[in-house]
């Protein structure tokens, strides 16, 4: 999809005859490749069907603190319906951009939900004791906001340069605009928007190290705690993997978008395979985990409210201590229904 990032005379010189006589005429077409329709059908009804669970999962379980992988599941869908659109009318900038746009800009959200889920399971499962920053390299209370601000931040500067190139490339109606007209006024733009790829990479790749981090040292804590319940264990999981798709398409997208015509690995723009392999097989993935894994199915109802109210969370955890400590061999297991959690609990 990525061809807004125009191509060198080179490039130009391996296109088919039929696309470079399309290039003379004035019509450009966004994409170097060709868009295989079948795939942009299959991307159009798989990701939709994925969105639709999570958004059912959401409601059923009344986990309203996972409202970002709502909204990300959201311009995932209309991202992909646009990209169908667009590959059956390769010359029509609107849904081209539209598509551009969601698909770029939606994991931003995804990795926000991935934050607020781990900030849950952080004061669901960790003993009083460690607490600390010395303990788990984040500020327990600041978990949530200290990633969400940072990716946001990163979210506008990529909404930012994003919009230089698709105004750039959406205003430019001259009959005769080329390639290398088009790819100098998108400059500006395409650095703004690798600057905040970089940033979002930086902050998927400390915040994957952090939950890796915690999910290996919880495991010290299965006989002194809440750390064996098999229910946020799960939820882990999912956060990890998740957590690691979602850096590998940043590394991909920062990888695959060059600061100029001469440099990049080119061959990332080149072909379409590439997107699906690294882009939209890694978010399909993410939002499988998420489905299979919802943290609405794990967490108790305290902790799925808009706002975790962490003095009731600890006073909970220390009332109900005695009771899960059994032996170190031997721990109950609990499910979010011995909590108020789990389906069809009133809240």
């Amino acid at each position: 999809m990525d061809a807004l990032f125009a191509i060198s005379n080179s490039q130009y010189a391996e296109f088919p005859k039929r696309e470079a006589a399309k290039y003379t005429k004035g019509l450009i077409n966004p994409y170097i490749y060709d868009p295989n329709i079948p795939a942009a059908i299959v991307g159009a009804i798989v990701i939709p069907l994925l969105s639709a669970v999570l958004i059912y999962q959401y409601f059923r379980y009344r986990s309203w603190f996972f409202w970002a992988a709502v909204i990300g599941v959201l311009m995932e869908t209309i991202g992909f319906i646009s990209r169908l659109v667009s590959a059956k009318d390769e010359h029509n900038d609107l849904p081209f951009l539209i598509a551009f746009l969601m698909i770029l800009l939606a994991p931003s959200f995804l990795a926000a939900a991935c934050y607020t889920a781990f900030s849950r399971v952080v004061w669901f499962s960790c003993p009083a004791h460690a607490l600390s920053f010395k303990a788990l390299w984040c500020f327990p209370r600041w978990i949530t906001p200290t990633f969400v601000i940072f990716d946001l931040f990163s979210f506008v500067i990529q909404l930012v340069g994003a919009s230089q190139i698709s105004n750039s490339y959406d205003h430019d109606d001259s009959p005769l605009r080329s390639i290398e007209e088009s790819e100098k006024k998108m400059v500006a733009g395409r650095v703004i928007l690798v600057l905040g790829l970089i940033l979002q990479l930086s902050c998927y790749l400390t915040f994957a190290i952090i939950a890796l981090r915690y999910f290996v040292i919880s495991l010290h804590w299965r006989a002194n705690d809440l750390g064996d319940w098999k229910m946020w264990r799960r939820l882990s999981w999912m956060i990890n993997i998740a957590a690691g798709l979602i850096t590998l398409r940043a590394i991909y997208r920062t990888m695959e978008i060059p600061l100029d015509k001469g440099s990049g690995l080119r061959y990332l723009q080149q072909h379409e395979w590439c997107f699906w392999c690294f882009d939209a097989l890694p978010i399909a993935a993410v939002l499988v985990v998420m489905a299979v894994w919802h943290p609405g199915r794990y967490l108790p109802r305290t902790y799925t409210s808009w706002v975790l109210d962490k003095r009731k969370a600890v006073q909970e955890k220390d009332e109900l201590r005695p009771a899960s400590v059994v032996s170190d061999v031997e721990l109950r297991e609990f499910t979010p229904r011995d909590f108020g959690g789990g389906v069809g609990v009133r809240v």
